[in-house]
């Protein structure tokens, strides 16, 4: 294996349902990609819990996929890790789990939600219902024995670099979407901490991504066949998958088309953040972007195939089936608000819906409804961005839902927008390969160390002009639609 083949940087990306390991070479060339997939269990309609152990055996075996490839992980010299933010992990005094973690996507803590909102009086892009803080006043409230015996509060990423190193550290993404982050001095908003019943101690140190974290645990690197001397760093939260797609630049929106979406362009200078903190993106501090999320894209068309397709047809055979219907699915309207929504209306009530639907219309027409709807609630985020002088010219799409055939020129057609595909394997284990690269590398701008790690597109879709009138009209349906959704939201 020459040089340029050889392993310089192991990065670990740990999802909400599934864990990868990506080794790159030092000129950011991706070497090989291991995937392990996991589950997480519903005990009660709406609760979503993980065991943090399933997530480190799933490092352990990706890691042997990669030496079975060949590859020689002792010659890495970096490794860092991102992950799935805002699910805590409690450990006791000895570093052990104490209960299952409480996952983003649950939603067993709407009363504590409340609770917090009317207290700290936060913006929703700094507490909602998919943070931290309203899962541990839950457990303060119905598990106060946990709560009691926690020693340290950690995040997954952060869990398994403890399970690498035993030190209790953790970054500006993960403080921030916990709803614990003084976002103004980007320090511990410590006093929040009392409303859960937990004291400082808990806290782990936030230190930069590209910092050190501590050496490897000798019996740890024995086992996964890395060298002790590896460095490795602190790493961040997955919103940095955001910055792995394509290069940020005023004019782009990076949209990340998964079971939720996250939307990124540059903050502009003219930004003045609304003070309603309700019909706009948001500028995330740690990161300098203009971000947006939402809460169920791809998820939502798993859902209509599952829904409408019990006979397990695959998924490309329905989406090939839905796209032979005309564009616009003949007014037939989806509000793709099956958990709530984020951006832009943090409403967790808001419920999805079909609208217009009629006796000429079947399950392809509703599954295309669907592919659309979800293109329409992005067109409204652009919209917003250009409200606050963020105007958007193009789209840079990535994420497994972008890589489904026929969405991506669906996004295109609906938004208006000339729209680039990216490779959606890897973006943000690119952005933890910068970081990484910056540590062994401290000459090396975190720039020019991720324009190493981008890749290009893979292809460009024009909108088609034939369509743009219908989609016009479709687009003025829906924003009328979302807004009577969200005045019955709150009867």
């Amino acid at each position: 294996m020459n040089s340029e083949q050889t392993p310089a940087v192991l990065t670990i990306d740990a999802g909400t349902s599934a864990l990868k390991a990506a080794l790159y070479s030092h000129r950011g060339q991706m070497l090989a990609l291991a995937v392990q997939r996991y589950g997480y269990r519903t005990p009660r309609p709406g609760w979503a819990e993980a065991d943090p152990a399933d997530w480190w055996q799933a490092l352990v075996a990706a890691l042997k996929k990669l030496r079975d490839q060949g590859y020689a992980l002792a010659s890495v010299r970096a490794l860092g890790i991102t992950g799935q933010m805002h699910s805590p992990v409690l450990l006791d005094e000895t570093g052990q789990v104490l209960s299952p973690a409480i996952l983003w996507l649950d939603g067993r803590a709407a009363d504590e939600l409340r609770t917090l909102q009317a207290q700290l009086q936060l913006p929703p892009h700094q507490l909602n219902a998919s943070f931290t803080l309203p899962k541990l006043l839950w457990l303060h409230r119905h598990r106060p024995e946990i709560i009691t015996r926690t020693h340290t509060l950690l995040w997954p990423k952060d869990y398994l670099r403890f399970r690498l190193t035993r030190q209790r550290l953790t970054d500006l993404t993960d403080a921030a979407g916990a709803a614990l982050l003084d976002w103004k001095r980007r320090t511990w908003a410590v006093e929040r901490l009392a409303l859960v019943g937990l004291t400082p101690d808990a806290l782990p140190a936030i230190k930069p991504s590209h910092a050190d974290a501590g050496a490897l645990a000798p019996e740890m690197a024995a086992h996964l066949g890395l060298s002790p001397d590896v460095r490795v760093i602190v790493g961040a939260g997955d919103v940095i998958s955001l910055l792995g797609v394509a290069p940020m630049q005023p004019g782009r929106m990076i949209c990340t088309l998964g079971s939720s979406t996250m939307l990124a362009t540059p903050v502009p200078h003219a930004f003045q953040e609304d003070p309603q903190h309700r019909l706009h993106l948001y500028p995330f501090l740690p990161i300098p972007i203009l971000n947006g999320i939402q809460s169920t894209s791809g998820a939502a068309l798993t859902w209509a195939w599952h829904s409408l397709h019990p006979e397990q047809a695959s998924l490309e055979t329905t989406v090939a089936a839905a796209l032979q219907t005309p564009p616009a699915a003949e007014g037939l309207l989806f509000l793709p608000f099956l958990a709530g929504e984020r951006n832009p209306y943090w409403n967790d009530a808001l419920r999805g819906a079909f609208f217009g639907l009629s006796l000429a219309h079947g399950r392809d027409h509703m599954m295309r409804a669907v592919m659309e709807g979800v293109a329409l609630s992005v067109r409204h985020l652009l919209d917003i961005a250009a409200s606050l002088r963020a105007p958007v010219a193009e789209l840079a799409l990535t994420g497994g839902g972008a890589a489904i055939p026929g969405w991506a020129q669906i996004f295109a057609d609906v938004c208006q927008r000339p729209t680039a595909l990216y490779a959606s394997e890897s973006a943000a284990t690119r952005v933890i390969f910068a970081f990484c690269l910056m540590a062994i590398s401290p000459q090396t701008s975190f720039d020019e160390a991720l324009a190493a790690a981008l890749s290009s597109p893979q292809a460009h879709f024009i909108p088609q002009p034939a369509t743009r009138d219908l989609y016009d009209r479709a687009y003025c349906r829906y924003l009328k639609l979302a807004d009577f959704a969200t005045q019955l939201s709150e009867l």
